[in-house]
């Protein structure tokens, strides 16, 4: 059994993997109560424990955690260790989250791909043909646009995060929901026209991040969505290392 720990901005998810099977999630923040969440882990016996973290204060932490409650230590996913081609001028600049994407990417989807994934920021990976990540995107989060409106504006409430039927809101929950719901869906289907064109590609499109699931059914290009991506990648990494 293999532990594999995504640590982003605004949440942690843990799985566990038989051979290259998911079988067991979790999805917590931080100032939960982090024992009671890892404990439920210790029936799977894990015997390999890897991080990818795009917070170092908490990749610390973790990495102590999961030695303390399994004797563990942990494989810290990075650009050095990640067995990607990364094509960019700084590769040690590019996030955990998004190596591990790219290599779930290029091993099991077909490229030359874009990946899309919503969490904190919303980000666009770009893979070549050649399975060599090029670069890419990085955009507010739906929630993080969300929030940052509300904050500023007296007058907005919170609004649940869906669809409204209409694109012209008849009252304030509902403009804000138009605004933020088919704004993000426009940006994303924009930008990806934006990516093709520069790279003169039809790039296959793998949505994944908390939101991917909202905005799955609503995107009119064909794509797939596999919001445990990152995961997988984390794993892929590890068995590339050993």
């Amino acid at each position: 059994m293999k532990l594999a720990i995504d640590i982003g901005n605004t949440q942690i998810k843990l799985g566990i993997f038989k051979n290259s099977e998911l079988i067991h999630t979790e999805y917590f923040n931080d100032n939960e109560k982090i024992d009671e969440k890892l404990n439920c882990i210790k029936k799977f016996k894990p015997t390999s424990s890897i991080i990818s973290s795009v917070v170092p204060n908490l990749t610390t932490k973790y990495k102590k955690i999961i030695f303390d409650l399994l004797n563990l230590k942990s494989f810290i996913v990075d650009s050095k260790n990640c067995n990607l081609n990364l094509k960019v001028p700084e590769p040690n600049t590019v996030g955990a989250d998004r190596i591990c994407n790219v290599m779930a990417t290029s091993k099991l989807y077909n490229s030359p791909a874009i990946v899309i994934d919503f969490g904190t920021a919303t980000t666009y990976d770009v893979i070549n043909y050649k399975n060599e990540f090029i670069g890419g995107v990085i955009a507010p989060g739906i929630k993080t646009s969300s929030q940052y409106l509300i904050q500023k504006a007296a007058l907005l409430e919170h609004a649940d995060f869906i669809f409204p039927e209409q694109i012209i809101g008849k009252n304030t929950q509902e403009n804000i929901q138009s605004g933020i719901m088919f704004g993000a869906l426009d940006q994303v289907e924009g930008m990806i026209e934006r990516i093709n064109n520069e790279t003169k590609e039809k790039n296959n499109i793998i949505l994944t991040g908390g939101f991917s699931k909202l905005i799955s059914p609503q995107l009119s290009l064909q794509h797939i969505c596999d919001i445990d991506l990152t995961l997988k990648g984390r794993i892929l990494i590890y068995e590339s290392n050993y």
